[in-house]
């Protein structure tokens, strides 16, 4: 029986795209989260495509979340809380708005006083991966979005599915390393310079080592079962990855139903396998348990070599 646990993009397509998604998944979809349309603030990622974006928000059928999610905000949160309060303002009184993403607690703690009725969720670029995390921030919001560093240990999930008593969605197509040392100027520069998509700035790091692709933080829908117990809620990235409507549409139905498929075209971004490798039950287990010290272990390396 099918739940509505996946939060998924938008895309920029017209009305009948989404009539059609919904009259064929909706018992799939909990929601679907697009970025605010505003120049005061980013949402972490490259400026999208609007041309649909009012027909999509009048389709009440549709319930939608608002990311505002910038990895770092352009001004102390309580210069522009106004400015954000009076755009959700609107967008709560006109359509139908069920949630927000966000990064920064103290905006999470403002937006959950003003607007009790949504449902507010640490964005995966809050990078949740301890406890003592948790416990800063779970008093101001429903849903974490854990961090991709801990996405591969299933230790790490196991204990902070301990101690966060709300959601915990699971972020499944996503291809970033664990450990990227690119990370934090990455998501910057996907937001600031937002006239652009960037330049991955990992290329060189996975020239010399592309067995590291191995380790990102995905979860194809065949391995969903590995993590029983560990989520709720499942997202789907893909607003930039996926923007083409037949990719898009593939990679849904692929999680919707969980369908075995394999690693090459998840929409998981650069660092993702860009060869049709065979993903193993043992191998990805394997890799939930071990200890990640890569410098005393080459399984990952030889899998790459015997694979490619």
């Amino acid at each position: 029986m099918a739940e509505k646990i996946h939060v998924i993009p938008y895309i920029d397509q017209p009305g009948p795209f989404w009539d059609n998604l919904f009259n064929n998944y909706s018992s799939f979809i909990k929601e679907v989260y697009f970025p605010v349309q505003s120049d005061f603030i980013g949402t972490g990622r490259p400026v999208q495509p609007a041309k649909y974006l009012n027909d999509f928000l009048r389709n009440d059928a549709i319930p939608k979340s608002i990311l505002i999610n910038p990895v770092i905000l352009p001004r102390p949160v309580n210069e522009i809380k106004e400015v954000i309060l009076e755009y959700l303002t609107d967008m709560v009184e006109n359509y139908n708005i069920v949630g927000v993403s966000v990064v920064n607690p103290s905006l999470a703690g403002i937006i959950k006083s003003e607007f009790p009725s949504l449902e507010i969720t640490a964005s995966t670029l809050m990078d949740i991966s301890t406890v003592q995390q948790v416990i800063m921030l779970r008093a101001n919001v429903d849903a974490i979005v854990p961090s991709g560093r801990i996405i591969r240990d299933i230790g790490q999930m196991q204990e902070i599915r301990a101690s966060f008593h709300g959601k915990i969605r699971l972020l499944v197509n996503e291809s970033c390393l664990p450990s990227c040392l690119y990370r934090t100027q990455h998501f910057y520069e996907m937001s600031d310079f937002s006239n652009k998509h960037p330049e991955s700035l990992c290329i060189d790091q996975l020239a010399r080592f592309p067995w590291m692709r191995l380790t990102g933080s995905w979860i194809l829908p065949q391995h969903l079962h590995f993590f029983d117990g560990l989520y709720d809620e499942i997202k789907l990235a893909g607003r930039v990855t996926l923007s083409n409507p037949a990719d898009y549409l593939e990679i849904m139905e692929n999680y919707f139903l969980k369908r075995t498929i394999g690693i090459k075209k998840i929409g998981g971004g650069p660092a993702s396998i860009p060869y049709g490798i065979n993903i193993t039950n043992e191998f990805y287990e394997h890799t939930l348990h071990c200890n990640k010290n890569c410098d005393e272990c080459s399984i990952c390396m030889d899998y790459w070599i015997a694979n490619t």
